[in-house]
């Protein structure tokens, strides 16, 4: 388990509702955990990258299930295009449905490349292969006042960015903006900032497919 597996599931799960859903498919996970455990539900069904059972870059998603909840954790940001991976999980929700999704920057900053996650010093480099880039990002200009965009941006000055906006519309390949997910679903959209000294910022979208 990573330090941030903690507070992360924590966010995850006060994002959802405390219900019993009927269906829920796991998009990053290939297998039960602390997270997946907590939401309750009657049938749950895991589809991970590293079991080459799902590749988030090649649509449609070899499933015809239909689900009352979707859950794509840590890995949306390897998708290069971000528009087409939000249709295709509106495609597999139910009307009604809901899709916790989130996007993350700041751990690529310190390597080269866009990667994501640890590539040095030989910890979890088995997770990881010459495709998983941080491809996309989500973004809205009302993040620019969120309290968690603000702590984060103070937090990488120290790696020279000043501008966090410019730093990401340049360096992420692909931007997902929040209105193209609002046309689609009714979305909250939560913040999330860990570790001043290796610094790290969680976008977590809750979306709500609408019911027509």
């Amino acid at each position: 388990m990573g330090k941030s597996d903690p507070i992360i599931f924590n966010a995850y799960r006060n994002a959802l509702e405390d219900r019993l859903y009927n269906s829920v498919g796991f998009f990053g996970n290939s297998k039960a955990s602390q997270f997946t455990d907590s939401i309750r539900a009657n049938k749950k069904s895991y589809f991970d990258l590293e079991l080459d059972n799902w590749d988030i870059n090649t649509f449609p998603y070899k499933t015809r299930k239909k689900f009352d909840l979707i859950v794509c954790t840590r890995c949306a940001y390897f998708s290069s295009n971000p528009e087409k991976t939000i249709d295709e999980f509106h495609r597999l929700l139910k009307p009604g449905g809901t899709l916790l999704i989130d996007w993350g920057v700041g751990d690529h900053w310190r390597f080269e490349n866009y990667k994501v996650g640890w590539v040095k010093d030989d910890q979890h480099e088995s997770h990881y292969s010459e495709t998983n880039y941080l491809w996309s990002c989500v973004w809205d200009d009302g993040f620019l006042n969120h309290p968690e965009f603000i702590k984060f941006s103070t937090w990488v000055r120290k790696f020279g960015y000043n501008d966090i906006k410019s730093a990401i519309f340049k360096e992420v390949p692909k931007i997902l903006e929040m209105k193209y997910v609002g046309e689609k679903f009714n979305t909250i959209c939560g913040l999330l900032a860990l570790w001043e000294e290796s610094p790290q910022l969680y976008f977590i979208l809750v979306c709500k497919k609408r019911e027509n």
